[in-house]
This record gives C-alpha cells, structure tokens and sequence, in this order.
C-alpha cells in the first residue's frame, strides 16, 4: 500500500469522525429534544440556548486528547476545506 493512500484513508476517517462528532458539544446545554428545536428557532436568548449555540466550542474542548487534531479542528468549525463547509451547512439546515 503506498503511503498515500493511507493517508487518503487517514483524513477519510478523520472527516467520519468529525461528521459523527460535530455535535457532541450540545449535549452540555441538557436542552431535551423540544427545548432544542426552541433554541434553535429562538437563537442564542438565554445561557442554557446560548451554550446550545456554542456547541462547535465545547465539543472541540470534550474531543481535545481524544481525538485527532483535524477531527477537533473541525468540530470546531475551524478550515475552509470542503469538508469544512459542509458541516457548518449541515448546522444551517
């Protein structure tokens, strides 16, 4: 296998990961399901919607070393890759 192609298969991973990932931050706001769906319609009004919406931040603080740097990277919100740009759409939606 030549070294490019394991690291194509690296960054692939990485992009997986960052994918199943980019939302784990939320978890800190303990919004339940309902109360997402008002936070998201509602912005960032109150600390518990306001932690919601900074969730690129603390996921990237509970990934940090434990998981790749570019994964962190990512979740993050950080890059202007393709990869990038289409998790910051997929929060858009």
């Amino acid at each position: 296998m030549s070294p490019h192609c394991s690291h194509t298969r690296h960054r692939r991973a990485q992009w997986r990961a960052a994918a199943l990932l980019h939302d784990v931050g939320k978890t800190v706001s303990t919004l339940g399901w309902t109360m997402r769906v008002v936070a998201t319609l509602s912005g960032p009004r109150w600390m518990r919607f306001a932690t919601y919406h900074g969730h690129e931040r603390l996921g990237a603080d509970l990934l940090r070393g434990v998981s790749d740097p570019e994964t962190v990277s990512l979740v993050e919100g950080r890059g202007d890759d393709l990869v990038a740009r289409a998790l910051r759409e997929a929060d858009d939606i």
